[in-house]
């Protein structure tokens, strides 16, 4: 039974203007330069990077196989969206599925959705309300923690706090004094 691609990274790095590179040991299958993998990436998303070059003892080769150490020179990928012990495996092709019968909905079931956004690179869409409401919650916190410290200061006393009985002081704006002629 052939099983397909899979690699366990044991090492990353970048090369500036070229790609992010792993190293670490094919487990099964091969791999050939031009080839896709995919890989879980750091935040959960479904990556997929392109194989530009291939290294097996310290010799640039056009594939790699089962059991050799080898290293990837791959594009399309961030060093930061892979770590060690991530797994690289061939990007399974998707046979496309038959089309499925639709059934009306009724009207009174049909709900309207406002059109979605995704965030670039990604398919997950930005929901209209993400961080909004969050945003506002920290904020409305912080300005409730503020508020409790200047009163534990005794900075800010609300039975003493009428707007009525405060008292601004004027203070007499004087102008500075224009530097003195000189007499030559």
């Amino acid at each position: 039974m052939e099983t397909g691609f899979r690699f366990v990274v044991e090492k990353v790095f970048t090369i500036p203007g070229r790609g992010v590179v792993v190293s670490g040991r094919v487990e099964s299958g091969t791999i050939s330069v031009g080839e896709e993998l995919g890989f879980l990436g750091t935040e959960g998303q479904w990556v997929r990077a392109m194989v530009v070059a291939i290294e097996v003892s310290r010799r640039l080769v056009e594939q790699a196989e089962a059991g050799q150490q080898a290293s990837f020179l791959l594009q399309g990928v961030k060093k930061e969206q892979i770590t060690l012990g991530t797994i690289l495996v061939e990007v399974p092709s998707v046979p496309s599925a038959p089309p499925t019968p639709q059934l009306p909905i009724p009207e009174s079931t049909q709900t309207t959705h406002l059109p979605s956004v995704s965030y670039p690179g990604s398919n997950r869409a930005i929901q209209p309300s993400s961080g909004v409401g969050r945003t506002l919650l920290f904020l409305l916190i912080g300005l409730i923690i503020i508020l409790l410290l200047l009163i534990a200061q005794g900075k800010l006393d609300p039975k003493k706090w009428d707007p009525r009985k405060m008292k601004f002081e004027q203070k007499q704006l004087t102008m500075p004094q224009p530097f003195p002629e000189v007499v030559s």
